[in-house]
This record gives structure tokens, C-alpha cells and sequence, in this order.
């Protein structure tokens, strides 16, 4: 009763009924996409009420209706074929292989916010873009340093189809990470989720495959129950495409999370199909951003931890079976390989700064 009296969804749901026309995507779609409205259309998918859609790629093509609709008439005459033909014709291709994630999403519209912030700034020093100069372009990276990679995308299709002339990116120095654990404090953590009963079980297991496995959160937060499977061997979970086999103290804490008996909504779960890390409601994971942010509060980086991890683990296997286990990709686990080989008193170095200095 107080949830029918006083909830957003509830309102939102009354309002919709209201309207005496069928549910659809497109309906929902007309309206404000806040919190509310993801949630009841994700609630209302799995119901049944909506077919299942590829949302991040729908919500993406949604704002930028919305962004182009705001720009000047004659910067989205630019902006509405890039976005439509250089970002949103790759993101539809990755979807349709099932490798389109929130953070992908969130560099393309950064890509276009990105072209779109040139555009301006050549209104501002009344250039046209089909007069665009070398230097100028040189001198908005010299004034935007930070947004030389998301440029890059919009001044290779621009040129590509010779709205601007020959333009170059200049060369840009690779860095590599910089921020790592020292090897006892990695593996003081690696204890801490393992051993520690006082955290939350999701964050030891998040922790622990971060700290064994290099993995991001991301990826994490996307693995289903069917992944973990045991037999007279022991334990396995396929982070990829071949099952690994699992400590037994991490196979016991996935376990207790694949059988755990509470309910986070009336909604039933799929037995099929359920999130190992499930969301509100069930039928999605639950967000990378709010895994990363309970990380923190439990004082477990991710960053520095994934990196030492990845260190360790070329150190110890070849690159193809990182890569195979893991689902790196190949040139990465070569890459980190390299550094690990040509670079160890660098990660030190990193390793003390991080430390503060201390030996």
C-alpha cells in the first residue's frame, strides 16, 4: 500500500494505464528516460509485458535525438551522419555480437560530444570545416589535450569523406598503467575477500576474481549462474570461452551466491538465465558503477589491483592462455607481456610511489 501511495513506478504505471493505448516500446520511448522509466521498462520486459531489446544500443540512439535536436541546424546537418554512420553503425554491429556494454556506450556518446565541441569552437574562430587547416587543428589539441582520442574519430570520417582536407592526428606517446599494488598488499586483500565472513559476499567475490583473474568490473557484473559448474575435479567457472578451475575457498563463495535462497524482487528469475550479481529487477545485473562504488567503501581498489594482477598472471602463463582463460584480447596480453619483460623497475617504481616512497 505505501509502495501504491507513494512510488514513482507506481505513479508512473498508474499514468500509462491512463492512457488507454497499448504498452510498446515506442510509448515509453516518448517519455522522460530517468530511473523510473528504466525500471518499469525493464520490469515490464521481464514480465512479458515488453519483448526484450538491446537497451543500452536504444537508449544511446534516444539521446542522440535528443543532442542533435539541440545543436545549432547547421552543426547537426555534421553531427547527425557521423553519429548515424560512423558511431551508431559500429555500436549496432557490436550489439548484434552481444560485445556492446554501458561503458562502450558511454565512449561513443563522448565521441560525439566530442565533434560536436569542435564544431563550436570552430564557429567561435570562424573557420569553416572544409577550410580546416593543419594548424588549426593542432592548436585545438594543444587547447583540449584530453580530447585528442575521442577527435580522432570525427576527423577520420570527416576527412574520409572529404568534408575537411587532408588532416593528421599527430603521433600520441603510449602510456601504459602506472598504478599497482605492492605484492604483499595485493595478496593481503586476496586473504581479506577469501577468509573475511564481515563483507558483503558480492563484494569478496568481486574482489577476489579482480585480484586472481584481472578482470574488470564490467565483465563481472555481465556473468550468469550457468558459468560455474563442478564436478569430481573441482570447481570451474568460464570467464571466456574455456571453463578455469577455482580455488576451493572462491568456489565455495560463488556457490553460496548461485544458491542463495533471498529475493531482491517479487519478480522470479529465470533459472536459465540468471545474473550471478543480479540487479533491480533480477532479469538485469547489477550496475558496474554501483559494484565499483562498493569496492571503495570497502577499501578494495580496482584498479591497481586488476593491473597487479595482470602483471602476475603474464609472469607466470603465456599470453595466448591469459588470453584464452581470461578473454583478454591477444594484442593486450602481449602488450602486458612486453611491459612486464622490458619494464619490471618501472612497476617497482610505480609500486613504491604508490606506497608513498616506502622501500
Amino acid at each position: 500500500m505505501v509502495w501504491i501511495r507513494h512510488s514513482s513506478s507506481a505513479k508512473l504505471l498508474a499514468d500509462l494505464a491512463a492512457q488507454q493505448a497499448d504498452i510498446t516500446h515506442e510509448l515509453l520511448d516518448s517519455l522522460p528516460q530517468d530511473a523510473t522509466m528504466h525500471h518499469i521498462r525493464e520490469t515490464l520486459v521481464a514480465t512479458g509485458v515488453l519483448p526484450r531489446r538491446h537497451e543500452t544500443l536504444a537508449q544511446l540512439e534516444l539521446w542522440l535525438t535528443d543532442f542533435a535536436d539541440a545543436l545549432p541546424p547547421h552543426q547537426a546537418r555534421i553531427i547527425r551522419p557521423f553519429a548515424e554512420w560512423q558511431v551508431l553503425r559500429d555500436a549496432r554491429r557490436r550489439a548484434a555480437r552481444h560485445r556492446y556494454t554501458a561503458g562502450a556506450a558511454t565512449g561513443d556518446r563522448g565521441d560525439i560530444r566530442v565533434a560536436a565541441m569542435f564544431l563550436n569552437w570552430l564557429d567561435t574562430q570562424e573557420l569553416d570545416l572544409d577550410t580546416v587547416a593543419q594548424k588549426d587543428l593542432d592548436l585545438w589539441l594543444t587547447s583540449h589535450p584530453t580530447r585528442r582520442q575521442g577527435i580522432g574519430s570525427f576527423i577520420r570520417w570527416t576527412v574520409a569523406r572529404r568534408l575537411t582536407r587532408e588532416l593528421v592526428l599527430p603521433p600520441q606517446s603510449k602510456t601504459f598503467a602506472s598504478q599497482f599494488l605492492h605484492g604483499d598488499e595485493h595478496h593481503e586483500q586476496l586473504r581479506r575477500c577469501l577468509n573475511d565472513d564481515t563483507l558483503p559476499l558480492e563484494v569478496r567475490i568481486v574482489g577476489a576474481l579482480i585480484r586472481l583473474y584481472a578482470l574488470p568490473v564490467t565483465r563481472i557484473a555481465e556473468f550468469t549462474t550457468e558459468r560455474f559448474h563442478r564436478d569430481e575435479d573441482g570447481a570451474y567457472f568460464t570467464f571466456d570461452r574455456n571453463p578455469v578451475l577455482l580455488p576451493p575457498k572462491l568456489a565455495r563463495l560463488i556457490e553460496q551466491q548461485v544458491n542463495r535462497p533471498g529475493r531482491i524482487s517479487m519478480l522470479p528469475q529465470s533459472p536459465g538465465s540468471r545474473f550471478l550479481l543480479p540487479g533491480r529487477p533480477p532479469s538485469r545485473p547489477r550496475r558496474a558503477s554501483s559494484l565499483h562504488t562498493l569496492m571503495t567503501q570497502h577499501g578494495l581498489p580496482n584498479v591497481s589491483a586488476r593491473n597487479t594482477a595482470m602483471i602476475e598472471a603474464v609472469t607466470d602463463l603465456p599470453p595466448i592462455v591469459i588470453s584464452d582463460l581470461f578473454g583478454v584480447a591477444t594484442n593486450t596480453a602481449h602488450r602486458w607481456a612486453q611491459y612486464a619483460q622490458d619494464s619490471w623497475a618501472d612497476y617497482l617504481a610505480a609500486c613504491q610511489s604508490e606506497d608513498g616512497g616506502a622501500p
